[in-house]
């Protein structure tokens, strides 16, 4: 059987996937060769593939426990590998795309393989006692598939925030505090799951707060993706002819006054 919740819990997630999806293709369009655009695609693709496995495993639970555990443990690792995807690019865009190597990558992928192996094992997909289908919000589980997750996807935005601040061109600025409040958003999304865990009402209104930060972080970080910039070189180019037109119209000055 399923019921209204899981309905309800199927359904948003999967259309918060597809959307999410059509957003990263948009992010890989805007320059596939760079690698920053690559990461920030990859890391949404698997965002999204998380959203859509976990909506069908309330989709299929009703026939199939065993199915829905191996989509929830596909959600585990497309969500954990996702957040640490998105961290990598905040960490080049800080460091610079040169930082980003394989040490970096292979490290990354070995913690996310842990925490997804002990989330996998410790968040699975059980009956609700109301005729419907629940994670079990296991402590280790929860502690390995949202809250350490947070953290890294914390202190990415606390990378593109030290960026913002460090920024002199205001138009490279405007990009990074688009990035900046589109990685919030996604913070706030994943602490509203948290809330949802010790806060007893009606089980529709973190999940769908949640969902909706989840669509407006990648479209507000979308957005900062195509923010024009301008490059070093042309501002120091503008700079030195505005210098040079200062110092012609004073000689003229000059000029006038002898």
């Amino acid at each position: 059987m399923v019921t209204t919740f899981n309905l309800f819990t199927s359904v948003s997630w999967i259309i918060t996937g597809i959307i999410s999806a059509v957003l990263s293709t948009l992010f890989l369009g805007k320059n596939p060769k760079k690698r920053l655009n690559q990461l920030f695609s990859a890391g949404f693709i698997a965002w999204s593939l998380s959203m859509v496995f976990n909506g069908i495993v309330f989709a299929v639970a009703s026939r199939s426990l065993t199915v829905a555990n191996i989509f929830r443990d596909l959600t585990v690792v497309f969500g954990i590998l996702s957040a640490f995807i998105l961290f990598a690019a905040a960490y080049g865009i800080y460091f610079g795309a040169e930082s980003l190597n394989w040490l970096l990558y292979i490290s990354l992928i070995v913690i996310a393989g842990v925490l997804s192996g002990f989330g996998a094992v410790n968040d699975w997909v059980t009956q609700d006692g109301l005729g419907g289908f629940k994670t079990t919000d296991n402590l280790v589980g929860k502690i390995c598939t949202q809250i350490i997750t947070a953290v890294f996807v914390i202190a990415a935005n606390v990378l593109l925030i030290l960026t913002y601040r460090s920024s002199k061109n205001p138009q490279a600025k405007k990009r990074v505090g688009y990035f900046v409040i589109g990685y919030s958003t996604i913070i706030i999304g994943l602490l509203m799951f948290v809330i949802d865990s010790f806060i007893q009402i009606s089980p529709y209104v973190f999940p769908t707060f949640a969902l909706i930060a989840w669509v407006m972080g990648p479209i507000l970080m979308l957005i900062g993706f195509y923010v024009k910039t301008k490059s070093v070189s042309s501002t120091l180019a503008q700079e030195s002819a505005a210098m040079s037109e200062s110092q012609l119209l004073k000689t003229k000055q000059e000029q006038k006054i002898e």
